[in-house]
């Protein structure tokens, strides 16, 4: 069970693994580069990821005061609509789970609650 989050702080495993499964299911993320992804999300605060899939090679993971999101290089999105749904549609899965995290850490009096 998640029962912290803190924007500035590494990801808990089960934060990091249900990030990764929102990648996975709107961006393309590969099942293979799970571990790699969960190490990097948990081992130290890491304020981007890069894990490509369906966004090209510039599919990025990104985390800071303003929250979890993807994004990607502009040439590999600009004539592609079908990218700009996958970061729409994954940045909003992303944003529910953010505020999932938040909403719990507040209501425990722990960690960042902005």
């Amino acid at each position: 069970m998640t029962d912290t989050y803190d924007d500035r702080q590494p990801l808990t495993t089960d934060q990091a693994n249900a990030v990764y499964d929102i990648l996975i299911r709107h961006a393309g993320g590969e099942e293979h580069d799970r571990d790699t992804f969960v190490y990097s999300q948990t081992s130290r605060f890491q304020p981007e990821y890069r894990f490509m899939g369906g966004l090209g090679f510039g599919g990025k993971f990104r985390r800071n005061r303003d929250g979890i999101y993807v994004d990607g290089y502009f040439e590999d999105v600009k004539d592609r609509p079908d990218r700009q749904r996958a970061i729409d549609v994954t940045n909003a899965a992303l944003a529910g789970l953010r505020a999932s995290w938040v909403g719990l850490a507040a209501a425990l009096g722990k960690g960042d609650h902005r």
